[in-house]
């Protein structure tokens, strides 16, 4: 049940091979054919060297594999595991990222005993590294130069979570370790990308504020320093979640990146000098790798029918590489509709509606509402690759799958994100109950057969909407918070998130905590309930474990060892899809299938 994605592509300079990463390991191919090349090896990041002799990645350290020979060479030695790395322009060394060595502190004393990562600059000849940012500050990514001698890198101050949204960008001088800043200002500024004459950086930027649903854009900035232009400022796609790994033309006059729009994403390029836009491919997930003379790519594509396959992009034609997904693809093709309907106020809503194979119009069928994270994250029109709700087999048991991009996602832009603020379990609560109306009264969905699920922000609202509601045979309450005030000490993310939630801190304005947290209403609850959340993650669900105790409504509560908000071990990624399938069969339909295939 559990499916995996082809990731990383990465195509060799002379558009001849590529690679990626699949089920961990990283394999390589040839172009255009698709045909493996060499034997695939454990790791990941991997990255053609610019004469297009080596390969190298990461397992740990970075490791080199020589294309004539395949063999492989460990090139790094970092006492903490290497987290990034970029080659040399002339394929002469490598610059990598690791934390300060050093043991994890015993007792833990908040605000001290910082470990920061550094950027380091590795011969391939070998020798020791030579450590070029000094300052204490936290790197998060790099660019090398176009002739090598300086590299741009985006750092916050300190390692906390609490920092991410106060990321500038630098540039150090590779020869003399010398630094200066690049980009100062408020909010997240990161992922810079050197053009290739030089002139110019590219960055996806916060767009000079800490506002945690406000606007994100690609951004260029003259390379010696000088004013900010926001390229995509104005455009009609979103780049909240994407536009972060650039292409640049070779002439540097245009930069291509991925963006989002609705319930799809597109790999777009901006012209610099006209200002104009353009679409080179649709529905494509993660970032596109292109040859140096913009000529070829390879990109991972995605469809509402079938899992996604990486594909070659040659001047404007697209052709499949990889079959990796043929087994899958074997059985029925997903069925699904966009669906889009007015909210209470009048706000246009949309979102995904996964439908049975063999469903016929006019026949009411089962429900399940899942509801996406973040609140800045979206639903999109394509293949489900379940982790946690499997999506698959519910459909297999005739019961439809509704996904909301409700108020707060991302790919509709910054005013449909703002209108989440104040408005938690409120706005968006009144999106997914209409989206719901909308489809009892298309004749679709069945009113008295409905579940609702969702994990993080998706636990949060799922877990409010059976407060104020019980309309629901079902839930599933994934990681969720039930009370601000508790979770804003608990938190040690960025403060801004909150802050931009509610209007300030919950000293400052502790009304709007209490508004939108639900435990008030935990006394109305009375919807059977499946609540699962990892045991090192915040853990609210105790809560709602108790009033539905307290009140003797169904519940059935599992916490997973040593996960955090993430579930991560692959048993325990089965158990959650088990047992969200037999969960919701029990109270929507007859229990045919499990998750791992028994009758």
């Amino acid at each position: 049940m559990q499916l995996a994605a082809p990731s990383d592509p990465q195509i060799r300079g002379d558009g001849k091979a590529f690679a990626f990463v699949y089920k961990g390991q990283v394999r390589t191919g040839t172009l255009p054919g698709g045909g493996d090349l060499l034997p695939s090896v454990k790791g990941s990041r991997p990255r053609w060297s610019p004469d297009a002799a080596k390969l190298a990645f990461l397992n740990g350290q970075v490791f080199v594999r020589d294309m004539k020979s395949g063999a492989d060479r460990q090139i790094t030695s970092s006492p903490s595991p290497v987290l990034s790395f970029e080659w040399a322009p002339d394929s002469s060394g490598i610059a990598y990222i690791a934390v300060d060595p050093g043991k994890e502190p015993d007792p833990i004393v908040a605000d001290t005993d910082y470990r920061y990562a550094r950027i380091y600059w590795q011969p391939l000849a070998g020798g020791a590294p030579r450590l070029l940012t000094k300052t204490d500050r936290h790197v998060l990514s790099m660019s090398v130069s176009p002739d090598g001698s300086q590299i741009a890198y985006a750092a916050q101050p300190t390692p906390r979570n609490r920092d991410a949204f106060d990321a500038d960008i630098y540039i150090v001088t590779v020869a003399s370790g010398s630094e200066h800043v690049l980009v100062k200002q408020p909010g997240r500024d990161g992922e810079p990308s050197w053009s290739p004459d030089g002139k110019l950086v590219a960055f996806h930027s916060q767009f000079g504020s800490t506002n945690y649903f406000g606007p994100r854009h690609v951004a260029v900035v003259p390379a010696s320093g000088g004013g900010v232009r926001y390229i995509s400022d104005g455009k009609n796609y979103d780049v909240y979640r994407n536009g972060n790994t650039f292409h640049w033309s070779p002439l540097s006059s245009t930069v291509a990146f991925t963006a989002g729009k609705g319930v799809h994403d597109y790999l777009v390029r901006e012209d610099l000098a006209t200002g104009k836009s353009a679409v080179i491919a649709e529905d494509i997930a993660g970032a596109a790798s292109f040859t140096p003379d913009s000529r070829r790519a390879v990109y991972s594509k995605v469809s509402p029918a079938r899992p996604p396959e990486l594909y070659l992009w040659e001047e404007g034609a697209e052709h499949q590489l990889t079959h990796l997904q043929d087994s899958v693809s074997a059985q029925p093709a997903m069925r699904s509709e966009v669906v889009r309907w007015k909210s209470s106020d009048g706000l246009d809503v949309e979102g995904v509606l996964w439908l049975p194979s063999d469903y016929r119009g006019g026949k009411r069928i089962p429900l399940l509402t899942q509801l996406h994270g973040g609140p800045t994250g979206v639903e999109l029109q394509a293949y489900p690759l379940p982790r946690v709700y499997p999506i698959q087999l519910f459909i297999q048991n005739g019961i439809g799958v509704f996904c909301p991009n409700f108020r707060g996602s991302v790919n509709y832009g910054a005013a449909f994100r703002m209108k989440n603020a104040q408005s938690q379990g409120i706005g968006d609560y009144q999106d997914v109950m209409t989206g719901i109306d909308h489809l009892i009264a298309a004749g679709i969905a069945d009113p008295d057969r409905l579940g609702v699920m969702g994990w993080s922000y998706g636990g949060y609202l799922t877990g409010s909407v059976i407060t104020q509601t019980n309309r629901f045979k079902a839930a599933s309450v994934g990681a969720p918070a039930t009370d601000w005030f508790t979770y804003y000490g608990q938190m040690d993310g960025s403060p801004e998130i909150l802050r931009t939630y509610f209007g300030g801190t919950v000293w400052d304005n502790p009304e709007a905590y209490a508004r939108h947290s639900s435990r008030s209403r935990l006394k109305d609850i009375r919807t059977p309930s499946l609540l699962q959340v990892g045991a090192v993650d915040i853990n609210h669900n105790t809560e709602i474990y108790k009033a539905l105790f307290d009140h003797n409504v169904p519940v059935e509560y599992v916490v997973y060892p040593r996960e955090g908000h993430g579930i991560a071990e692959p048993a325990h990624v089965r158990d959650l899809l088990d047992r969200n399938l037999r969960w919701f069969l029990r109270w929507l339909g007859p229990e045919r299938t499990s998750a791992s295939g028994r009758q």
